[in-house]
Parts: C-alpha cells; sequence; structure tokens
C-alpha cells in the first residue's frame, strides 16, 4: 500500500491505515455561528457547480446542521478579504473541501489562497488545517505504482506546505474516493458518516 497517510473511504479499503471513501460531488453559505467550546469549525467549499454534486453535497448535508460549523462556497460568497477575516475569527478549525480535478482543487480555491489568504495567515496560526476532497477514481488508483501513481498525500503536499508556512496545524487529509465506480452511493454515504464524525473530532479535539 504505498504509504499513504489520507483518511478515506471506499469499499472494500477495510484495514488499511487510510479511512477511504469512493465518492461524487450545492450549497450556499451555511453560517452557524455558534461555537465548541469559544471556537468554530469553518468549511471552506470550492464546488463550482455544487447545485449538481454528488459526493460533496453529501458531505456538506451531513455536517451542516452541527454547531460551531459554517460551510461557505467559494463560488457564492463575496470575494473580499473582510468576508474572509469575519468568517475565521475564532475558528479552531479550517477544512478545504472540494473535488479532486486533475490532481488539484478548482480554480477559485487557488485563486483565495493566492489573493486572500496571505492576509489572513496571523489570524490562522495555531488553527487545524484539513484537506477533504472526493475523487472520481477508487481507492487502488491512488497507490504507488497505482493508475494514477501518486497518493493523495503525495499530491495534496501543497496545502501541507501552506499549512506549514502559516502556523496552522496540518491535519491527515480526509478522502471519498470512486464518484464515478458503479459502487458511488454506498460510498457516498459511508463517506457522509465519517466526515461528520470527523468534524465533530476537530471541534472537540
Amino acid at each position: 500500500m504505498a504509504g499513504s497517510g489520507a483518511i478515506a473511504w471506499s469499499l472494500g479499503a477495510a484495514g488499511n491505515r487510510e479511512t477511504a471513501f469512493r465518492p461524487e460531488e450545492n450549497h450556499t453559505e451555511t453560517e452557524k455561528p455558534v461555537t465548541h467550546n469559544g471556537r468554530k469549525s469553518v468549511i471552506l467549499l470550492a464546488h463550482p457547480d455544487f447545485k449538481n454534486s454528488k459526493a460533496n453535497k453529501a458531505l456538506v448535508e451531513a455536517v451542516k446542521d452541527m454547531d460551531g460549523v459554517t460551510v461557505t462556497n467559494l463560488y457564492e460568497a463575496p470575494f473580499t478579504a473582510e468576508t474572509y477575516r469575519n468568517l475565521l475569527s475564532g475558528a479552531g478549525s479550517v477544512v478545504f473541501q472540494f473535488p479532486f480535478y486533475w490532481a488539484s482543487a478548482p480554480s477559485q480555491l487557488k485563486k483565495w489562497c493566492d489573493e486572500l489568504f496571505s492576509g489572513l495567515t496571523e489570524q490562522v496560526k495555531g488553527v487545524k488545517l484539513l484537506v477533504a476532497v472526493t475523487t472520481g477514481s477508487e481507492y487502488d488508483a491512488y497507490r504507488s505504482g497505482g493508475r494514477n501513481r501518486y497518493t493523495l498525500d503525495e499530491l495534496l503536499r501543497p496545502y501541507q506546505l501552506l499549512a506549514n508556512h502559516s502556523g496552522m496545524v496540518w491535519q491527515t487529509p480526509f478522502a471519498v474516493y470512486g464518484a464515478s465506480l458503479p459502487t458511488a452511493a454506498q460510498s457516498i454515504a459511508a463517506g457522509a458518516v465519517a466526515y461528520r464524525e470527523k468534524i465533530e473530532a476537530l471541534a472537540n479535539g
């Protein structure tokens, strides 16, 4: 298994070090200012077509009613530093959630990092950073020697560097695999349950 540590969900992945899923992918801004012990979890969703999402929509539905959880789609929220300065105020954890497109995130997350994040780094020092992705390909494709050659841990390294450079606390990535597979519905359902547990653990940890 090629030493990836990503938390992920997929059918048949039981027993591996990763926790994996096999998924696919709406969301309007869902803000809940109530916090866990004064610390909230901010999920920054980067999805250009959330209305037609399956996997990412299921993940959002699983956590949007949780106390202290705020979900904001970068494609829908006002693109200003003030918007995110207010959003991140008091956050104990930040989640970058997105469908994994061509070994990367949809472009709005890159734009957000390039144009807004550098002005927020002092605010997020010590805050946990989790990357949560959904993939069309199966779990085994993201192994060393697998069809895609590299593990998700390797492909998500730029976000770990971002966390290290800004003083955030990197968390093991979370993934739901196989959105395009016949077993997608089962994997998405299992992934949604595990995602809620992960967000709860982030908030209370």
